[in-house]
C-alpha cells in the first residue's frame, strides 16, 4: 500500500480486497496507463475529494509503471533524531517539522539525511540507527526550471541517535525559527500543528518506548 499526500488530501493505492479497512474515501475507477493517471490527477486537483483510493491487483506494479512516471520525481532525505528519550523537531513556516531536504547529486540517502540534520539543526555527531518508511507528497513546482510541473517528492527517513550536549541552532536561511526536543508525552503538541504526511511517522514514536 502507498499513501501520497497533496497538502492535507490523501491518495491511497492498494489492492481491491483491502479497501474495507478504510472508513473514509472515494474509490476510483481502475487506472492503467500514465496518460490515464495524468488525466485523473488533474480532475482530482479540481475536486473537493479529501481521500481517494486507487485499487490495483498489484499495487507495486501500478506504482512503478504508471503512477511514478506521471510526475517529476525529486528524492529527499531526513532524520528522526533521538536524545535522552526526546525527539528533535524544527519549527518552519508556522508548523512543526522534521529536518529534511533534497538529495544532492551523487549523494546517498544516508549521507543526505545526516547532512540535512546537521545543516538545519546545527548539531554534529548524530548517527543513523535504522531506516524508516518513506513519505510521499505532491506539489506544483514554484521553481523557474520546472515551473508549474507536478512534483512527487519521496523523503527517505532515518532514525538517528545523538548524545551531544548542543541543543541545536535553527538555520534561519531555511525559515527555521525554533528547535525543540519533545518527549513522547508531548508529541500531541506536534501532531496538532504538523503536516499530514508526517503524522504516521510521528505516531510510530508516540506508541513506542524511546
Amino acid at each position: 500500500m502507498y499513501e501520497v499526500f497533496l497538502n492535507d488530501r490523501k491518495i491511497i493505492i492498494t489492492q481491491p480486497g483491502k479497501i474495507t479497512k478504510f472508513k473514509e474515501g472515494v474509490i476510483s475507477k481502475k487506472l492503467r496507463s500514465k496518460k490515464e493517471v495524468k488525466n485523473w490527477f488533474l480532475k482530482f486537483t479540481e475536486s473537493d475529494t479529501q481521500t481517494i483510493i486507487l485499487t490495483h491487483p498489484t499495487p507495486e506494479k501500478f506504482w512503478q509503471e504508471s503512477f511514478l512516471p506521471s510526475f517529476k520525481l525529486i528524492p529527499a532525505a531526513g532524520g528522526v533524531v533521538i536524545r535522552d528519550a526526546k525527539l528533535l523537531f524544527i519549527f518552519r513556516n508556522g508548523k512543526w517539522d522534521l529536518p529534511k531536504g533534497k538529495i544532492d547529486f551523487e549523494e546517498t540517502e544516508n549521507e543526505a539525511a545526516l547532512r540535512e540534520v546537521a545543516e538545519e539543526c546545527g548539531i554534529n555527531g548524530h548517527q543513523i540507527t535504522k531506516q524508516l518508511p518513506s513519505s510521499y507528497h505532491l506539489f506544483q513546482s514554484p521553481y523557474s526550471d520546472t515551473l508549474g510541473q507536478w512534483i512527487l517528492k519521496e523523503t527517505f527517513w532515518f532514525e538517528m541517535s545523538y548524545s551531544g550536549k548542543e541543543n541545536g541552532t535553527p538555520e534561519t536561511y531555511e525559515n527555521i525559527t525554533e528547535i525543540r526536543w519533545f518527549s513522547k508525552n508531548e508529541l500531541d503538541i506536534v501532531l496538532e500543528n504538523t503536516y499530514e504526511n508526517l503524522k504516521s511517522l510521528i505516531l510510530l514514536y508516540k506508541e513506542k518506548d524511546l
